[in-house]
């Protein structure tokens, strides 16, 4: 994970750096003094009663003994007095920036920080400390007590930090008793309910130079804005996450100027940036990270350019940073060193502002919109530590930009983000100089060349991603010489070769990506020795071959295995059992080919993710209840037989398709109904299952895609499923259903794909169908037994694309209102069929005479098929005036007729089945103009006359359209006393019919354009000698043309 460091800045006043020489001062004048002063009784006594009050794990205070408190660790006493002055008993903190509560590396060292932390309550004898100036009890865990309100009894207390020690409640008021008050840091985290509906209590400390209340609920404390600005010595404000909502625009009372920091972030500000915090010429700090100012006051004066003196600038998301004014002001800031504008919406270039600042430090320009060429003087900055320019759209050559940082004589660079551009080129081989580098993410963007050798010899890198690229080549054995790796991605590119042994000495490695390249080799037990870090393996996707010893013990503990598509079999790999703490666990398409294990099924309680599918593993399915909750289990396409259990309640998404599972789905549906169902994808189709399908549903109220195809199940359609209001895809083909079909489920509110082919459904299609559903996309009733007639209603189905009513026994005229479907007329656009997260819809069709599985396309098909049923009379002009239907099949029916001649305007027609009805006439001349036409069949129906010609009806065969009068290839030439000599109509084709209208229309054009020329010639004098002279200047011109051509004749 990428972490950005301010930069260690402090603004503490003259007077703190005066209690710390005089604490020096007295020590060092203590050593010296032969006779030492003893504490005072009574503040020993106090001390002791603090002690006693509070929870030390850890021992801090096992000091505190004897009568000289003095000496007492945490405690700092005058020399002269014995008077304690200072109490130090901060908890611990990251040892970097002083911050409380981590990060820490993993869950010993928290468990040890925590211990450290002291807890309990402070005792009130500590008021007896007359003469304390400084109190820090900082980093500790008081367990979300109140701060005790005898605390503003310290009439000289100058410091004063309860800082992130776990109190909550009111803030009592009584601290405004702190006059002498310099230090003020009360900073809390807001889930801990530290909270002061007024901060009038603030007003009496006037000499208070440090105040830090972030994370203190302060929406009710209206008076905020007014009692700080009041505080004339305040040199830093911070107040982030208080929830605050109110920044005047134009501040009619105040005084902030002496501000040298300024924190306000993460408070979200109903206003537009505040033009006055640019005359705040002094600020060093100014911070304010998600605030979201949407844009700058109108009557704002200034810019960054007059505030020279800053140093760190952070105003990460928010989007009135999106100015090229105030953008242009950050080239003045010569002092700056840390800067961050990420996820500001910028789309203005800015690199080239950022030229001059010789002394930036920290850049994070990331999740913008900043379309720019990377400049080169870019790479000038020698004294960039973080450059962080994620998530943009910048360009140019990543290989010139790395070159010219390299050639700094001693480069800072520790953390360099590229991540997700447009950049090009090569990572260069001198990337190995960049010795301090801590950090590359170079993913997902468009690199070529293979990565440089000299990797290696980076000793700092914890993280290198170079995803999503085009990088080739193999994988260097030098990679073994990163000895602080911890992160390591290389997928999604083109690498190929073998995985080197070297890597197996990686014992920091936490994370290892290698999936999705051309990887080959094998794999053995050195690649793996000495990763005891690793807990996330994805290398799937590849070519491995594993070949592991069987007692084979792995020296990590993995969270994360994916290696799909690798070769792992045909042996269940026994070492998995060790892996007790996987989450996720892909080992589909591995070649496995054994029995799977009874240990399996409750080995691994933490996994949520889990997928076998594609290998050949035998057994009975078990008891998968001990997997996580809202699990995620793909089982699919193995041999698993036995039956589903009764309970799991806790999984989402379950896929058991293609197995030999057996048995009803009572246990399963019905027992446990007291308990809502957690499933939403439920996948049984190609199994072995037969019975009655249990009307048990109703507690499956999550319930999105149901597939239950090509099984046995029998009986009716439970109505149960009716009242599954998110249900999108039911998908009940092949199988022994009966009964009639259910209004609710033609008029589902929510079902986008419904596909009941090959069953024994009967009788009509209802009226209601479409009536509520303007969703549905496919509806396939294919191979049943409906019968009637189609209703008009089923245009009501606007979303329709695949409509698919075949092998019925349906009748009566077709529908003329097929212009209602949107996606077939061609009105709309279809998009993917993406009903749950991201798992594509299938869908098996009867095209071009034969049944394909469409996908990822599937969004694409149009398809209406009403063959092999009793349909009569003619075919409707509005059927094949659909512009966007690709397959039409109207086979195998009573048609009659001639076939229409609109045929011109379906674009997108790939197939035309029109063979075994009775149409009669000649195939249109229209059908020769279908470009996109590879499939046609008007075989067995009355047709006569010429086929036309056409390059597509160059690729049809004979059997096309045998069974009719005609003629022409592919069939034999037509007769030359043929009547229809052109081959393409006959008599009742509209196409030849006389075009009365077009004729008169020319006789008409004729003549006007006769009289145009002629009527001004007859009329006109001047006209007739003017046309007369033209005509005899055009004829000498070409006398003399033709004289040219041929000088010899006269």
């Amino acid at each position: 994970m990428k972490t950005l460091s301010l930069l260690p800045f402090s603004f503490s006043s003259s007077c703190l750096l005066f209690l710390l020489v005089s604490s020096l001062f007295s020590i060092c004048f203590c050593n010296q003094s032969s006779d030492p002063v003893l504490c005072i009784p009574t503040e020993r006594l106090a001390l002791f009663d603090l002690k006693n009050n509070l929870t030390d794990k850890a021992n801090r205070l096992s000091s505190w003994i004897g009568r000289d408190c003095c000496s007492w660790s945490g405690v700092v006493c005058d020399n002269f007095t014995g008077h304690v002055h200072a109490i130090h008993l901060r908890g611990p903190d990251d040892g970097i920036q002083g911050r409380c509560n981590g990060p820490y590396d993993n869950k010993d060292e928290l468990v040890e920080a925590s211990r450290q932390m002291l807890g309990g309550t402070i005792s009130p004898s500590v008021i007896k400390l007359l003469q304390l100036r400084y109190l820090d009890l900082s980093c500790n865990d008081f367990g979300y007590g109140s701060i005790p309100a005898f605390v503003g009894s310290f009439q000289k207390l100058t410091y004063l930090n309860l800082s992130n020690s776990q109190f909550s409640g009111e803030i009592p008021h009584q601290l405004g008793n702190l006059s002498t008050l310099r230090v003020l840091d009360l900073h809390g985290k807001p889930y801990d309910d530290l909270h002061s509906k007024s901060l009038a209590w603030l007003k009496n400390l006037k000499g208070l130079q440090h105040l830090d209340m972030g994370g203190i609920y302060l929406e009710e404390a209206s008076d905020w804005f007014m009692v700080i600005s009041n505080l004339t010595s305040l040199l830093e404000l911070h107040l982030s996450s208080c929830e605050l909502y109110q920044l005047p625009s134009n501040p009619t009372t105040g005084n902030f100027a002496s501000l040298v920091a300024l924190d306000l972030s993460y408070n979200p500000f109903d206003s537009m940036f505040p033009g006055w915090i640019f005359s705040l010429r002094n600020l060093v700090l100014l911070d304010l990270t998600d605030c979201t100012f949407s844009g700058v006051h109108p009557e704002t004066h200034g810019g960054f350019h007059s505030m020279s003196y800053l140093r760190t600038l952070i105003l990460s998301r928010n989007t009135f940073v999106n100015s090229s004014t105030l953008l242009n002001g950050l080239s003045s800031l010569s002092n700056l060193r840390f800067l961050d504008l990420s996820g500001c919406d910028i789309s203005s270039s800015i690199l080239g502002n950022l030229q001059n600042l010789s002394f930036i430090e920290h850049v994070d320009l990331s999740f913008n919109r900043i379309v720019e060429e990377i400049p080169k003087s870019l790479s000038n900055l020698c004294n960039i530590i973080t450059l962080d320019l994620e998530s943009n759209k910048f360009s140019g050559n990543v290989s010139e930009i790395l070159e010219r940082i390299c050639e700094c004589e001693s480069s800072k660079l520790e953390l360099l983000f590229f991540r997700d551009n447009y950049l090009i080129g090569q990572i260069p081989e001198r990337l190995g100089k960049l010795k301090n580098l801590i950090q590359i993410d170079l993913g997902i963007n468009n690199l070529t060349g293979t990565i440089p050798d000299s990797l290696g010899s980076l000793p700092l890198l914890q993280r290198l991603d170079t995803s999503k690229n085009q990088l080739s080549g193999s994988i260097p054995d030098t990679i073994g010489g990163l000895s602080s790796l911890g992160y390591l991605d290389l997928s999604y590119n083109k690498l190929n070769g073998s995985i080197p042994e070297s890597i197996g000495q990686l014992s920091k490695l936490s994370h290892l990506g290698l999936h999705h390249n051309s990887l080959t080799g094998t794999l053995m037990e050195n690649h793996f020795a000495n990763l005891t870090a690793l807990i996330s393996l994805i290398i799937g996707d590849n070519k491995l071959v594993f070949k592991l010893n069987v007692n084979w013990i792995p020296p990590f503990k993995l969270y994360n295995f994916r290696i799909n598509s690798c070769s792992l079999g045909p042996q269940f790999p026994t070492w998995i059992q060790s892996q007790t703490n996987l989450t996720q666990l892909d080992v589909a398409n591995t070649n496995i080919s054994d029995t799977i294990p009874s240990w399996f099924w409750t080995t691994f309680p933490r996994v949520d993710y889990l997928n076998i599918s594609h290998n050949k593993i035998q057994g009975k399915f078990g008891d998968i209840t001990s997997f996580a909750y809202r699990a995620i289990l793909d089982l699919s396409n193995n041999y698993l037989h036995g039956t589903l259990p009764g309970n799991l309640s806790t999984t989402i998404f379950m896929d058991l398709s293609n197995n030999n599972l057996s048995g009803s789905l009572e246990q399963f549906l019905c027992s446990g109904i007291e308990k809502p169902a957690r499933l939403e994808f439920l996948n049984l189709a190609s199994n072995n299952m037969s019975g009655v399908i249990s009307d048990c549903w109703m507690n499956f109220r999550d319930l999105v895609i149901l597939n239950l195809e090509k099984n046995q199940f029998s009986g009716i359609i439970p109505s149960s499923l009716g009242n599954i209001s998110s249900l999108r895809s039911l998908d009940m083909d092949a199988n022994k259903l009966s009964g009639n079909l259910p209004p609710w489920l033609l008029n589902s509110t929510s079902l986008v794909v419904i596909e009941l082919s090959e069953n024994e459904l009967m009788g009509s299609i209802p009226s209601s169908i479409g009536r509520t559903n303007r969703h549905l996309r496919v509806l396939s009733l294919r191979s049943n037994k409906f019968e009637g007639k189609i209703p008009d209603e089923v245009c009501h189905l606007s979303s329709i694309q695949i409509l698919d009513l075949a092998h019925n026994d349906l009748s009566g005229n077709l529908p003329t209102c097929f212009t209602n479907f949107s996606a077939m007329s061609g009105t709309e656009n279809s998009s993917p069929i993406i009903l749950y997260q991201t798992e594509i819809i299938t869908a098996s069709l009867v095209t071009k005479g034969n049944t394909y599985t469409y996908s990822t396309i599937l969004y694409l098909v149009t398809l209406l098929d009403l063959s092999s049923n009793k349909f009569s009379g003619s075919i409707p002009d509005e059927l094949v005036g659909l512009l966007g239907l690709r397959f039409l099949n109207l086979s195998h029916n009573d048609l009659t007729g001639t076939i229409p001649n609109l045929f011109n305007r379906i674009g997108k027609l790939e197939s035309l089945d029109l063979s075994m009805n009775h149409l009669n006439g000649n195939i249109p001349l229209t059908l020769s103009h279908l470009t996109a036409l590879n499939w046609l069949n008007v075989s067995y129906n009355n047709l006569v006359g010429t086929i036309p010609t056409g390059p597509q009806f160059q690729t049809f065969n004979k059997s096309c359209f045998t069974g009719n009068t005609l003629c022409g290839d592919p069939l034999p030439a037509c007769l030359q006393n043929n009547g229809d000599t052109e081959g393409t109509t006959d008599r009742h084709d509209e196409g030849h019919d006389m075009d009365w209208i077009l004729v008169i229309l020319t006789l008409v054009g004729l003549v006007v354009g006769f009289w145009i020329i002629l009527a001004p010639l007859c009329l006109s004098r001047r006209w007739r000698i003017t046309y007369y002279n033209f005509i005899e200047e055009i004829w000498f011109k070409l006398q003399d043309f033709i004289f040219l051509l041929f000088p010899g004749k006269s």
